[in-house]
């Protein structure tokens, strides 16, 4: 049987709850990611993603994405272009932190578990990462793409 811990990424990609909104999103934009667990004191305490980023900027600039994943760079900069207004309320969002608008529901998995409960879990969950924890330690990353990769080895 298939084990999460065969397909999962070990080296994970980490935030802490004080990190910024744009050090999160310049990070994900560096390494092609959307979405990570967020730790503090060696816990998962939540989970951010693009879509967590998104839907707060658009709340709080009063704008509307017009597709669920944009790069933030030119979500921001479409935006503010020359308006004022706009360029001191993207100032005070870039001092949001992380922690104010993660996700807190954390779902995730041991590394022991199959690959088809990973799977189970994400369809159902409709997500498309899953932290895998073993005790309360983060020791990978399961992501759709490792389910793929599970299917054809």
């Amino acid at each position: 049987m298939k084990k999460v811990k065969d397909f999962m990424n070990p080296k994970v990609i980490y935030f802490k709850p004080e990190d910024s909104i744009f050090e999160v999103a310049k990070v994900f934009s560096e390494f092609d990611i959307s979405g990570a667990p967020v730790v503090k004191d060696d816990k998962v305490i939540g989970v951010i993603s693009e879509s967590d980023i998104v839907k707060f900027m658009s709340l709080k600039l009063g704008k509307k994405p017009t597709a669920p994943v944009l790069s933030l760079s030119l979500l921001v900069f479409s935006f503010i272009k020359d308006n004022v207004e706009l360029k001191a309320e993207v100032s005070r969002i870039s001092k949001t932190k992380i922690g104010d608008i993660m996700s807190k529901d954390i779902v995730s998995i041991p590394s022991e578990a199959s690959m088809l409960e990973a799977a189970c879990v994400m369809e159902k969950r409709d997500i498309n990462r899953l932290p895998v924890i073993d005790g309360e330690k983060l020791v990978g990353i399961i992501a759709r793409a490792d389910l793929i990769k599970a299917l054809i080895e």
